[in-house]
């Protein structure tokens, strides 16, 4: 009998497993929803969404000359955003060319950027912002916050055109990047338009935001490090505390602002094209600025949906902190406030 149990294991080893042959042009056919969160970052209802989304401006008009449908450029860009690798990897992965991965990258970035204002939206209502300044609130002790401001470096490709303007602090090629986010780590306001030496102070001084800010009556204010002024609507830490209370409202602070750190740390572990770890982004400058703000509007819907990072990698952002403020300009109704609450809170 023991010997017959035996015999009959060793036929299982040896009967050969019937290989299946899947179409991998369509991976919504062939994957399921782990294994396309691995793949492109998003299940699979979810990039149907995207599709239908995104479907008016993808959608080829007819079928004619082997055109592209909108599913698998939807599906081709989100894999060149999920792993950065370059174009040719993804053209062999999709079965296309490389120029026409190319095309679908721009025209997706494209679509999608259209869109920022729709996914990417700062709390102008009361009702908006009772929610962000409850979730600081109660979970740093600091009320009236409205989001923590902070810039991230993307490395780029050296652009053709003021090529040293790009050059940043840490030696690379690379476009700074303004990010205010909420307390759930969704960004709230995105600017993606400067060199990499710019300093962060410059791109809040000429930032829609900051006149949104300073044409409205106080509402609450955000939270950004040393390398911003201080303001009634942007509070800063204290550069010298001297007393516990100071050093309590310090530690807070930045704690709070770990947030905006956390965010771009997300956002860059879902899409690696964005990531150090990835490399450089390959495109041209103008696609590269589309490529960044689609991916920023791909990280709302996913945090949205409460969709994991597969992939979290290490990143620099809390080293990533600019100089600080040239000249130390702060301003007197921001000490008050600062002061205020640190007599309140700390």
């Amino acid at each position: 009998m023991a010997f017959q149990v035996i015999f009959q294991r060793l036929n299982q080893r040896n009967l050969r497993r019937e290989r299946v042959f899947r179409d991998r042009t369509h991976p919504l056919d062939m994957y399921d929803d782990k294994d396309l969160i691995v793949r492109f970052r998003m299940p699979r209802y979810c990039i149907i969404d995207i599709i239908n989304l995104l479907a008016e401006d993808l959608e080829p008009p007819t079928m004619r000359s082997k055109s592209i449908p909108a599913s698998l450029q939807v599906l081709t860009a989100l894999r060149y955003f999920a792993t950065g690798s370059l174009q040719q990897v993804v053209a062999d992965i999709a079965g296309v060319s490389q120029p026409t991965v190319s095309r679908i990258v721009y025209k997706t970035s494209k679509a999608l950027s259209n869109r920022a204002r729709e996914f990417i939206k700062f709390p102008e209502r009361i009702a908006e912002q009772l929610v962000i300044k409850q979730g600081f609130s109660c979970e740093f002790n600091i009320p009236n916050v409205l989001g923590c401001v902070d810039g991230t470096l993307i490395q780029i490709k050296p652009p053709s055109k003021r090529e040293d303007a790009y050059v940043c602090r840490k030696g690379y090629h690379a476009i700074n990047v303004q990010g205010v986010c909420d307390h759930k780590k969704k960004l709230t306001n995105i600017v993606v338009q400067w060199p990499g030496s710019t300093h962060d102070a410059y791109i809040w001084n000429n930032c829609s935001l900051k006149v949104w800010f300073e044409n409205q009556p106080y509402v609450g204010h955000l939270l950004g490090d040393q390398a911003y002024p201080l303001r009634q609507y942007l509070i800063t830490p204290l550069r010298a505390p001297s007393t516990p209370a100071d050093r309590a409202f310090n530690v807070a602070h930045k704690r709070a602002r770990q947030r905006i750190e956390d965010t771009f740390g997300l956002w860059k572990s879902r899409w690696l094209c964005i990531h150090k770890f990835g490399g450089p982004l390959t495109v041209c400058l103008s696609t590269a600025i589309q490529v960044i703000t689609a991916t920023a509007v791909l990280h709302n819907i996913c945090e949205d949906r409460g969709l994991p990072v597969e992939f979290q990698q290490d990143d620099d952002e809390q080293n990533d902190d600019d100089d600080d403020m040239p000249g130390d300009v702060q301003d007197h109704s921001g000490q008050e406030i600062r002061q205020m609450l640190i007599r309140d809170r700390f």
